[in-house]
């Protein structure tokens, strides 16, 4: 039986069409789905968000594009596409987060100074919206200054804004679990994987797999956010080349079995 607290991500399934996911959704009977704003509004955005409450389905997450720090005169256009990205969860739930955006030479305070006036409008118009806007710190440096989740707090804190803790790109940092319960209420969603030590790939998402084939603590992860005070679903994303070689809807039904059992064991 899928855990309540359970969410799985449309990065676990990005290949399948929208209305595929919806059945995979109902065969797993699951009660929190993160979406890709993209994904929604290709099946179309009203029919979308219809088919979710018929099946009283909430978003833990929507994940909307990020802004390009070195070009001001793009920012009113990413502003425009994350406020929509907000307006999609005021109607299904969840936050609205994306990368920080990658280095351009400047520092990384300079940076993270861009960062706050970029956002600082949408930060404005989502809390007006009843959601939380944040950022997920990525080990891709085409998408992100910020690499580690220690680093994400400093930056959320500047932006005024919530930060996404996802094991799938922080598990190699020092002392994860405790910079996990340092981020307390800043936590916006928390996003579990496993991976092998080891694996030989591009930095992320390369190395990661299915709950319980890997190597990591997934459990000590799950209890710092927990001491965090995180009250929300975690949230499976899935992606790399092990879930391509395995079929990502295979990796899904696998994936949601094991981390079920581990809430269970962990949250009771």
């Amino acid at each position: 039986m899928t855990h309540p607290r359970l969410s799985v991500s449309e990065m676990c399934t990005y290949p399948q069409p929208f209305a595929d996911e919806l059945a995979l959704w109902d065969e797993l009977s699951l009660r929190h789905v993160g979406l890709v704003v993209a994904k929604p509004d290709d099946y179309g955005r009203a029919a979308a968000v219809e088919a979710l409450l018929a099946r009283s389905l909430t978003a833990t997450t929507v994940i909307t594009g990020n802004f390009d720090l070195s070009a001001p005169e793009s920012w009113d256009a990413t502003r425009e596409r994350i406020n929509s990205a907000v307006d999609l969860a005021a109607q299904v739930g969840g936050c609205t987060y994306f990368t920080p955006g990658r280095r351009d030479g400047r520092s990384f305070d300079e940076l993270a100074a861009a960062l706050a006036r970029a956002v600082e409008p949408c930060a404005s118009y989502a809390e007006s919206r009843g959601v939380r806007l944040a950022i997920e710190p990525s080990l891709r440096t085409d998408q992100s200054f910020v690499h580690t989740l220690r680093d994400g707090i400093d930056v959320a804190d500047r932006a005024g804004i919530g930060l996404i803790a996802d094991i799938g790109n922080c598990w190699a940092e020092r002392d994860v679990e405790d910079t996990v319960r340092r981020a307390g209420p800043r936590l916006a969603a928390v996003q579990i994987c496993d991976a092998v030590y080891g694996t030989p790939s591009k930095p992320s998402p390369g190395g990661r797999v299915v709950p319980g084939d890997g190597d990591l603590d997934l459990a000590s992860f799950v209890e710092a956010a927990i001491d965090a005070g995180y009250t929300g679903a975690f949230e499976l994303e899935l992606v790399g080349p092990a879930i391509e070689a395995e079929g990502h809807i295979s990796a899904t039904r696998r994936a949601v079995e094991r981390a079920s059992g581990l809430l269970e064991e962990v949250l009771t």
